[in-house]
């Protein structure tokens, strides 16, 4: 069995209010963790697939908080299904308590 304690958690949109409040609580306790954004470092952008692999690369779970702009066509699709294509990825579901 693999110790994924030291991996971080991914947290996209982790400069917004849920997902920084998230990585805030994760840190006290000592949880690592990776903010993923546009501005971030590695960088994630959903509209920039190549984005991706970098940002989930070593990861060992991934927090998503998505509103969709239900105005816009097609926001409301779950992003989600755009990262089950990324290669290589290896994905867990992330549940915040």
């Amino acid at each position: 069995m693999t110790d994924t304690t030291s991996k971080p958690i991914l947290i996209l949109g982790g400069t917004g209010k849920t997902g920084r409040r998230l990585a805030e609580r994760l840190t006290a306790k000592g949880t690592p963790v990776r903010i993923g954004s546009r501005s971030g470092s590695p960088r994630f952008d959903w509209e920039v697939p190549a984005t991706w692999g970098p940002a989930l690369q070593g990861v060992r779970a991934i927090y998503i908080s998505y509103y969709p702009d239900i105005a816009v066509p097609g926001a409301a699709e779950p992003q989600v299904a755009r990262l089950r294509v990324s290669p290589g990825a290896i994905l867990q579901e992330a549940i915040a308590a």
